[in-house]
């Protein structure tokens, strides 16, 4: 279904899993938002930056649709994000912003913001979306709500009411939630993944949020091992081949720099071992919860 603006919204496994709410369009933006809790905690007690990956990979996708081609729908080519504070993991939400670039014949692009409940600056991220012809039935399309006309800078932060509430998952850390095995080898980690329904887009794909996700979850894993700086500066993944329902990608994260205060990790996403599905590069730094802004 169409939203607001011509905006086309989805909901699958993942918005549900990590309680993303239904995107609005406000002009040329898009907004919606999540829960923190520790259900987005790596396995060195604190958020890798990718967690917000579903929510940020939904903004950014449905900003680069305002402005689609007909009978098009856009998947992730590339989607980055820089990170300036520690994501929150107390239940507060997560709110994003994503705003519509550019359109061109076979690629949009869009940029946006992720803040926290009290309106400051978390991270910036950026998507370049390639189109497709397949476009998912109706069923699990849902239009857009409009949302209140706001001003900077209360746009950034939650209203009453709105973004819609949304119940945490129970799921105790990160790798439970997506389902992921995690574990520790020669010079990194490798962390694998069963494509079930509950991780899939509506076109029956890995989500790339959740691809996203766990690139940083296995960074944190080898790098933590490694002795280096624990969290997330950035993380830029590209999107070469679709990851289909029924498969078990592979996760393969090697350290490529271990300092005091910068780290850097490739991860290379496989399902049969040869051809990359998906290529992330992540550098982390030291733990920075507050900044002088």
């Amino acid at each position: 279904m169409l939203g607001r603006s011509g905006m086309v919204v989805s909901e699958s496994g993942p918005e549900r899993a990590f309680g993303v709410s239904h995107a609005v369009a406000e002009g040329d933006e898009v907004v919606s938002a999540m829960p923190s809790g520790p259900h987005l905690l790596g396995p060195a007690g604190l958020p890798p930056g990718g967690a917000a990956g579903v929510l940020i990979d939904d903004i950014l996708g449905f900003a680069i649709m305002l402005r689609r081609p007909a009978n098009l729908w856009s998947v992730s080519a590339e989607i980055s994000l820089d990170l300036f504070r520690t994501l929150p993991s107390d239940g507060s939400p997560i709110i994003a912003r994503g705003r519509h670039v550019h359109t061109g014949p076979h690629a949009g692009f869009a940029t946006g913001t992720v803040a926290d409940a009290d309106g400051r600056l978390l991270a910036t991220c950026r998507q370049h979306g390639r189109w497709v012809t397949t476009i998912p039935d109706g069923p699990q399309a849902a239009p857009a709500q409009p949302g209140p006309a706001r001003s900077r800078p209360e746009a950034d932060r939650p209203q009453a009411g709105w973004p819609p509430a949304a119940a945490a998952t129970a799921a105790p850390d990160l790798a439970t939630l997506l389902g992921a095995r995690v574990r520790l080898t020669e010079g990194g980690a490798q962390l694998e993944l069963d494509v079930t329904q509950a991780v899939v887009n509506p076109l029956g794909n890995l989500h790339g949020g959740v691809t996203f996700a766990a690139c940083d979850l296995v960074a944190q894993a080898a790098i933590g091992a490694a002795g280096g700086p624990v969290q997330t500066a950035s993380i830029h993944v590209a999107y070469p081949r679709p990851i289909a329902a029924g498969t078990t990608p592979r996760f393969d994260a090697r350290v490529v720099h271990r300092g005091r205060v910068l780290g850097v990790i490739q991860v290379r996403v496989t399902v049969d071992g040869v051809k990359p599905c998906a290529v992330a590069t992540i550098t982390t730094g030291v733990p920075e919860r507050d900044s002088l802004d």
